[in-house]
């Protein structure tokens, strides 16, 4: 454990509050003290001189008394003030598995100080005062004073035994309640399936008579305790006058005696149940103090605050132990990113993407191993530089409670409209959320299901990139997107890329693939392949010689990538060219027939026939209109002096393909569609078939 954290400075604040509650508590036996002086010296001697200087002296001590009590009152409630500050720094600079206890540990804190407790807590060691003072009247009222807290005390326990089945009954079913009434009023459901709300609120009904049959129990009961302690206390006050006039006709006390043990036996009585009735406060405040206390304190560490911070990404020797003998999470993962290029992080699923990502954003670093960004490690970056400099968007991005504007601006205090605006545009979202009724505005509390899922994820990147990250992290920014959203999203990085960003991406989509520099393929949290995209991706491929993308422009670049890498020969540049122009147009027809809005995936497979000719096969699980457009792209290719003006993008596409290739087949089979082109070094005989 570190050093003692700024709490320990409470104990010192000890001594002064221990004169403030020796001067308030002193004072509380003025009262008694001046009827005893009253009733026994001047009533009898009539001397009005004495009573002036008994009043004088008694209300001197009432205002002192007084101005005691403000100012303890007013320290009370700033140590409270303080140690909420204080502790709100202390707890969110914890770590996230104790953040939230720590959070809760200041609220305590702050509840026991602002409220009575901490000024209960400083009465309880001078109730021996007061049953010192009783003893020495009469021995008599000691003993009154303590039977009457023991029924006191009796009549709590009996009450908190009786109800605590209902009480806990109670506050399972208002939960149980609030849960089935917040499930009724869901928008979804109230819009769509109706028998559901309809249920659920007939559901809730029966659960509030069933909570309001236990309330009534528990009410009977809690009544009772009040009813029985307030005559108990009635009592208390009638019988210490009672016992009081009993001594003094038995000539053992006076009367003032008997005003004086009357008033001190009230006073006493209503200090011990304060101090039985706070002591869950008390506990509850001495555990937040032991526990903020015991916080190591990372508040004043000192971290590298820049506004310039660009460059390259790189990490050396990242370590990620699972802990229990198992393998680790990441193993000696070590890279380098330039300034301005995009990683794409791909692998199965448990095999490390995301605990990379969160590592090399500094999420959750890694144990082993460093992290620098432009030289500088992680760690020590200050929160104003993380803000300014790091940009992240989640798997499932969630928006917060409030409005698009605010969410986007990260609920800045003095957010920048045409930052907001700007962002919104780079994301490709401004024109969807311009088209919702409140616009910017939209409440994300009570409005959230106006957005969808994959709406609510490109809204998400807005608020990642509103303060112009230098580094940008993703998490599968594309697996909750349909085609026109991956479109936007692939436009907007490769925006960013432009400007300079440096990307790291987890990806299992290749929608995106096409805008990586370099691939990092991870297996079981080791570094399986690392380079160049086309090298990777050609290393991923060899052998197989097919690949499978989705049908969207975004993944031509991967096709392209992955058919040069067929190539390995110098020579083979003009072929390896050429057989890419008729995979693009093959790629470029099959895409432009066929619905726009709807996640389509081809395969595509090559093979070498000669040296210097290969076959390339596309195929896709539909029928495709194209079958039916060849015969007028033969006859123009076998009648060039036709014009080609009027020609559709697939049909034109369609011609390039045909002229380039030596022979072109495509049929309908079974359901599927199959482009087949044989492309070689020689001029193309134009076989359309």
């Amino acid at each position: 454990m570190g050093d003692q954290n700024q709490f320990f400075k409470v104990k010192a604040l000890i001594p002064p509050f221990v004169i403030f509650s020796c001067i308030t508590n002193f004072a509380v036996l003025i009262s008694p003290i001046f009827m005893m002086q009253v009733l026994d010296r001047v009533v009898p001697s009539e001397n009005m001189n004495t009573l002036y200087l008994l009043l004088t002296l008694a209300l001197g001590i009432i205002i002192a008394n007084g101005i005691v009590e403000y100012l303890r009152d007013i320290s009370l409630k700033r140590i409270g003030i303080w140690g909420e500050n204080l502790g709100a720094k202390l707890a969110l600079s914890q770590a996230d598995e104790t953040q939230q206890q720590a959070i809760q540990s200041v609220g305590e804190f702050k509840k026991f100080f602002a409220g009575s407790g901490a000024t209960t807590a400083v009465n309880i060691p001078w109730i021996p005062l007061f049953l010192g003072a009783l003893a020495l009247i009469h021995v008599n009222f000691l003993i009154l004073v303590g039977t009457i807290v023991t029924l006191s005390v009796l009549i709590k326990f009996l009450s908190s035994w009786a109800s605590r089945d209902q009480s806990l009954a109670t506050q399972t079913l208002s939960q149980h309640e609030m849960q089935v009434l917040e499930d009724a009023a869901d928008p979804q459901l109230r819009a769509g399936i109706n028998a559901i709300s309809d249920n659920l609120f007939l559901r809730y009904f029966s659960l509030q008579r069933k909570r309001q049959l236990q309330e009534a129990t528990t009410l009977q009961i809690s009544v009772g305790e009040t009813a029985a302690l307030s005559t108990l206390r009635m009592s208390s006050q009638i019988l210490a006058l009672s016992l009081g006039a009993a001594l003094v006709v038995a000539g053992d006390l006076s009367a003032g005696g008997m005003i004086a043990a009357s008033i001190l036996s009230a006073k006493t009585i209503q200090t011990i149940e304060g101090a039985i009735n706070s002591l869950p406060d008390l506990r509850s405040g001495l555990a937040a103090f032991k526990s903020l206390s015991r916080l190591d304190d990372h508040t004043e560490t000192k971290h590298t605050e820049t506004n310039d911070l660009h460059g390259e990404l790189s990490c050396n020797g990242l370590i990620y132990p699972r802990g229990a003998g198992a393998m680790p999470r990441l193993d000696r993962i070590s890279l380098t990113i330039p300034q301005g290029q995009c990683l794409a992080i791909i692998g199965d699923s448990g095999s490390g993407k995301t605990t990379l990502l969160h590592a090399l954003c500094g999420i959750d670093p890694c144990p082993i191993g460093s992290v620098f960004m432009a030289e500088t490690e992680v760690r020590t970056l200050g929160a104003a530089t993380r803000r300014d400099t790091i940009g992240y968007l989640p798997q499932q991005a969630r928006l917060i409670k409030g409005t698009i504007a605010e969410n986007i601006s990260c609920f800045a205090l003095e957010p920048n409209d045409d930052d907001i605006l700007q962002a919104a545009k780079t994301a490709g979202v401004h024109g969807l959320i311009s088209a919702l009724p409140q616009a910017y505005q939209t409440d994300m509390a009570s409005e959230s299901f106006l957005l969808s899922s994959g709406q609510k994820q490109r809204v998400a990147l807005a608020r990642a990139i509103y303060a112009r990250p230098k580094f940008l992290f993703l998490d599968e920014p594309n697996a909750l997107l349909d085609a026109h959203g991956e479109r936007q999203l692939f436009d907007t990085l490769a925006l960013l890329k432009k400007q300079g960003t440096t990307i790291v991406m987890v990806v299992h989509r290749s929608g995106v693939m096409g805008l990586a520099d370099k691939i990092l393929l991870l297996d079981q949290g080791k570094m399986a392949d690392f380079g160049p995209r086309a090298e990777v991706l050609g290393r991923l491929n060899d052998g197989k010689q097919k690949i499978k993308v989705p049908l969207n422009t975004a993944s031509l670049q991967d096709l392209n990538d992955w058919v040069q890498t067929q190539f390995n020969r110098h020579s083979d540049k003009e072929f390896a060219q050429k057989t890419i122009l008729a995979a693009t147009e093959m790629f470029n027809t099959a895409l432009q027939n066929g619905p726009a809005n709807v996640k389509r995936e081809i395969t595509f497979a090559f093979k070498f026939i000669q040296k210097h000719s290969c076959e390339l096969t596309l195929s896709e699980e539909r029928k495709t209109d194209v079958v039916e457009k060849l015969p007028k792209i033969k006859s123009l290719i076998n009648h060039p002096e036709v014009s080609m003006i009027d020609l559709s993008d697939d049909e034109i596409s369609l011609a390039v393909l045909a002229q380039i290739s030596d022979r072109l087949n495509i049929e309908n089979i079974k359901g599927n569609s199959y482009f087949t082109a044989e492309v070689s070094t020689n001029q193309p005989q134009r076989m359309v078939s």
